[in-house]
């Protein structure tokens, strides 16, 4: 039935081509036409899925546009032709699922995923086969559409030899040749879709071609996000970098830089030439610049980093120049988290001067706050939001300099979030939520390691009857009364977890809002 390799997912939904063939071949009992009801709501269910997925390829590619617009722009805008054209074939199904069913329901408001006449084997051959629009059945202008989508695709992919499988895929999933019969005989595609089959089994196959069209479009996007770095360096932006441990170093002391690509390939060497013609040691795909620093004052140098495209063989050149000072000690104090300092926790941070040993620098804090040794570092311990000033004396010659000062913001530790199960709402099971212990308060992206402790939520719901009901729990946890009310919420329906409050390490309690999640 397919062409080359399949996925785990185009052979489930194969198999459930196959089951449901085999079911239209049955005479058309009430239990057949049920089967017909669930293999329709599965194939559903997967499409919904692959919509998923398919979107969040969409937005990989919306982030590489920010990284890499020149290597993207090409492949995004032929995603976003697959997006619009299987949105629009997907729909024109959808809207003669709804013909079909509001044609035999004589209902305007008749749904196709909840079938009323499951029976009808009229109506659907009507539609598709008997009546016409414009000269032509709807199952021969579905059929087009069909085989356009296909051409589309494969006219999208530019090698075909080297991925004839992909293309193997899209003839297989959107094939549209004659069937063969139960006397051996070649049935169009259109009649053996449409006509004489209980509009149940109809509806079910329509949504294993929309299923198909979303398995295809998934195909294509993978093969386009992953052109982008064909052909190209293995990484998202040329630039030419200076790094240096360092751009102010002593008199008389060695200034060193390494000049390189960033995120460079190492299987690319680049030649590096320095302002004057004469080239740069390459260690690996890094050259080594030593600088001179016999006398105080600002260093300029530059050159330019060449290194031949793996795409054309052209050699491409980055330019860089970069400056270093020669000066005399100075202080420098450098945070090891980050460049604030936060309330009610401890800020570990490294103060030293360079060219005088730790043991003869001694540092202060101004502005509020303190600030102690711990281990070869120090911590600042600091308990309004504002500003203050760390600075430090440093010992020499047998006196104590002061060295200056540098100003830092001081802030709350920020609000955490609350979350089940490490997520923030949506849509669950019933079950995966009634199993969870309770809320947790989670610091995302922030440096210091530190535990919000939740001291209260509210869980409510609207029950049988319409009527909202909600339970309080003291602490962390799901309270007995909160379970049993999540156990009874109806499908569809939402579970609040509201007015969440958790203590942070600083001793304030933080209002941390609410999340909603939909039982399915």
């Amino acid at each position: 039935m397919a062409h080359g390799k399949e996925t785990p997912r185009q052979k489930m939904i194969g198999m459930m081509y196959l089951v449901l063939t085999a079911l239209l071949a049955l005479n058309v009992a009430a239990e057949v036409l049920n089967a017909f009801s669930l293999i329709d709501n599965s194939l559903r269910k997967t499409t919904a899925n692959t919509v998923i997925k398919n979107d969040k390829i969409y937005t990989d590619f919306e982030s590489a546009m920010q990284t890499n617009k020149a290597r993207t722009e090409k492949w995004k805008k032929v995603a976003d032709e697959v997006k619009i054209k299987t949105s629009e074939l997907v729909s024109f199904v959808d809207s003669l699922k709804f013909l079909i069913v509001r044609t035999a329901e004589a209902n305007p408001k008749a749904d196709p995923n909840n079938i009323v006449k499951k029976d009808d084997i009229n109506v659907p051959g009507q539609i598709m086969v008997t009546e016409k629009v414009n000269g032509k059945e709807r199952g021969e202008i579905l059929k087009e559409k069909i085989e356009g989508y296909k051409n589309f695709l494969i006219g999208k992919v530019d090698d075909k030899k080297k991925y004839v499988e992909l293309i193997n895929n899209f003839n297989s999933a959107l094939n549209t040749d004659p069937v063969i019969g139960q006397e051996k005989n070649k049935v169009p595609w259109v009649e053996s879709n449409f006509e004489h089959l209980p509009m149940a089994g109809v509806i079910a196959l329509m949504s294993k071609m929309q299923a198909d069209f979303r398995n295809a479009e998934s195909d294509m996007l993978g093969y386009l996000y992953k052109q982008i770095d064909e052909g190209s360096f293995k990484f998202n932006k040329l630039e030419a970098v200076v790094s240096s441990p360092t751009n102010y170093v002593l008199m008389n002391q060695p200034y060193k830089a390494e000049v390189f690509l960033a995120a460079c390939d190492t299987t690319a060497i680049p030649t590096i030439k320095l302002d004057g013609g004469s080239d740069l040691p390459v260690e690996g795909s890094k050259g080594i610049y030593t600088g001179g620093t016999g006398a105080p004052g600002d260093k300029t140098w530059g050159g330019v980093i060449e290194i031949k495209s793996p795409a054309t063989g052209e050699i491409l050149k980055f330019p860089f120049k970069s400056t270093y000072t020669v000066g005399q000690a100075s202080l420098v104090v450098s945070p090891t988290k980050m460049n604030v300092f936060y309330i009610g926790v401890d800020n570990p941070v490294d103060v030293s001067v360079p060219g005088v040993p730790p043991g003869n620098v001694t540092p202060f804090i101004t502005g509020g706050g303190s600030i102690t040794r711990s281990g070869n570092s120090w911590v600042v311990r600091v308990k309004e939001i504002g500003k203050v000033s760390v600075g430090a004396n440093a010992k020499l010659e047998g006196q104590n300099k002061n060295m200056g000062s540098k100003e830092f913001r001081v802030k709350k530790v920020p609000d955490p979030i609350a979350k089940v199960g490490g997520r923030q709402g949506g849509a669950v099971q019933k079950n995966w939520l009634a199993a969870q212990t309770g809320v947790s308060a989670v610091l995302d992206n922030f440096d210091f390691d530190l535990q919000f402790k939740v001291i209260g939520f509210n869980v409510s719901c609207v029950l049988k009857g319409g009527f909202l009901e909600d339970a309080r729990s003291t602490g962390a946890t799901f309270t007995a009364q909160q379970l049993q009310l999540i156990r009874q919420v109806a499908s569809g329906k939402k579970v609040y977890i509201e007015d969440v409050q958790a203590k942070g390490p600083d001793g304030t309690v933080r209002d941390l809002g609410s999340i909603a999640f939909k039982v399915q």
